[in-house]
């Protein structure tokens, strides 16, 4: 009992720390801009997940292997990063915390089409289903190119698409190799191709406020280095149905203190979009959790 509520504490803080990220970054990028907090986040997590794997006596991995988890790294943490930040610079916390939900549909979607999962029309209703909820947070009837909120919810999209390829492709990886190879690997690859990015406005780092500072300090230490490690422990030690119920959490709670941290408005039809997002990823999930059940 004592180990299970360990691992319910874990999943929780998890989703706790993921759910703070919007409204942190937010606040952030008041005064740093978005691709130069991406970088120093995949360079500071890049530092330390090396360390840490160097540390226990790295395992030799075959460097053709390792070019292809570097090439799942571009997906999961250099892609995530940019997109993810640039897209919340451009559009709500709200709408980011609720499009990032995403992030399993796409995942379910890939493996479909990569053939890792078996077809169900349980999961093809989700897939649609989520995608509805998607379309009604983008508000197309009042669609405009240029609207900064449209270009931030499609960054928020491609963000969560980009994450769903990466966990697909790197899950052999992970079975073979361990997590932590992965983790320090994948940073370490998004640490030089965000650089790019991130080195034209890396100064604006030095004139921070002591405040964006203690908050940037946060993003790194928490919903990046702790969350990475902590959600590893519990993926380790609890079912993948007892997962997906936990990532019900992170939307709710992000948009929650969005409300109240931020001051931004939820309205009807965000309410609704989400709802239909949240009934697509139940759909998905138990489509994928299924087959299992049975004997």
């Amino acid at each position: 009992m004592r180990g299970a509520m360990r691992v319910h504490v874990g999943l929780l803080a998890v989703q706790v720390a993921f759910a703070t990220l919007p409204v942190a970054g937010k606040l952030v990028m008041e005064e740093l801009p978005a691709f130069a907090f991406a970088w120093v986040r995949v360079l500071v997590g890049a530092a330390f997940f090396a360390l840490l794997w160097f540390g226990r006596s790295a395992s030799r991995i075959p460097l053709r292997d390792v070019a292809k988890i570097a090439g799942c790294g571009l997906l999961g943490m250099a892609a995530n990063q940019v997109l993810f930040l640039g897209g919340l610079e451009r559009t709500s916390a709200v709408h980011a915390t609720v499009l990032v939900a995403t992030i399993p549909v796409f995942a379910f979607l890939f493996a479909l089409l990569g053939r890792r999962e078996p077809a169900s029309l349980l999961g093809a209703l989700g897939v649609v289903v989520s995608f509805v909820g998607v379309l009604m947070l983008a508000d197309l009837d009042r669609f405009e190119l240029r609207s900064d909120s449209l270009v931030g919810d499609g960054m928020i999209l491609a963000n969560a698409a980009a994450y769903g390829v990466y966990l697909v492709a790197v899950k052999p990886f992970v079975e073979r190799y361990g997590s932590l190879p992965i983790v320090a690997i994948g940073f370490g690859a998004a640490a030089v191709a965000v650089a790019p990015f991130g080195l034209p406005s890396i100064g604006s780092v030095l004139l921070l406020s002591p405040h964006a500072y203690a908050l940037l300090a946060y993003v790194v230490a928490v919903p990046t280095i702790g969350a990475y490690l902590v959600n590893a422990w519990a993926l380790g030690r609890a079912p993948a149905s007892l997962v997906a119920v936990y990532i019900y959490l992170q939307p709710i709670l992000g948009a929650a203190l969005a409300v109240v941290v931020l001051g931004e408005k939820v309205g009807p039809r965000a309410l609704l979009a989400a709802a239909a997002v949240f009934v697509g990823i139940g759909l998905v999930n138990r489509a994928r959790l299924g087959p299992r059940k049975r004997p």
